[in-house]
């Protein structure tokens, strides 16, 4: 699984970065998890459903977060189709979750950069940062930071992605989609 953001503390708490927010809860909730470093990631190991479940944290931007997937998939010989990637979604509703089993980038540069150094056929989590306000750049708005209400909203949801993420890897893409998508 890998979080994708942008490192830097003037992107903490920005929009881009909710799928990071996402697996280090994940990883916090299934601790405790072996922690290892890469040349483009920190990656925990961490137990769930039964399963090692390898969470990547790119010490990357969003843009090449690629570089840090394909890392991961060298280093522990996964198949692309058993990687899930974690990534905001400002086409969305806020915190609106909705997986996918593979498919394009939709315009997310992070998932343009793994796609690049790998293939589509990789399932998503996309995390609802939207809409996109008519008078905001794209790059604006997904750099900017969740209002005070916006972001206790975001935190309660953080943990029902959290919940899916279990979902997905105790009963698959199927099951999760059915049971967490849009709701």
């Amino acid at each position: 699984m890998l979080g994708v953001w942008n490192i830097g503390e003037k992107y903490i708490d920005t929009r881009h970065n909710v799928g990071f927010e996402i697996t280090k809860r994940f990883v916090e909730k299934n601790a405790p998890c072996v922690e290892r470093k890469f040349k483009r990631s920190t990656v925990y190991e961490c137990k769930c459903a039964g399963k090692t479940i390898a969470v990547c944290h790119p010490n990357t931007y969003v843009n090449n977060s690629g570089l840090a997937a394909k890392e991961l998939f060298e280093h522990y010989g996964i198949a692309e189709d058993k990687m899930l990637v974690v990534i905001d979604d400002f086409n969305l509703n806020l915190a609106t979750v909705r997986f996918r089993k593979s498919g394009s980038d939709g315009g997310h540069n992070g998932l343009k950069s793994i796609i690049a150094n790998s293939s589509k056929d990789f399932a998503r989590l996309r995390f609802g940062i939207g809409p996109l306000p008519e008078e905001q750049t794209v790059v604006e708005f997904v750099l900017g930071k969740f209002d005070e209400k916006e972001k206790e909203f975001v935190s309660q949801k953080l943990d029902f992605a959290v919940e899916a993420i279990e979902c997905y890897f105790e009963h698959g893409i199927v099951a999760t989609m059915n049971n967490y998508n849009a709701k």
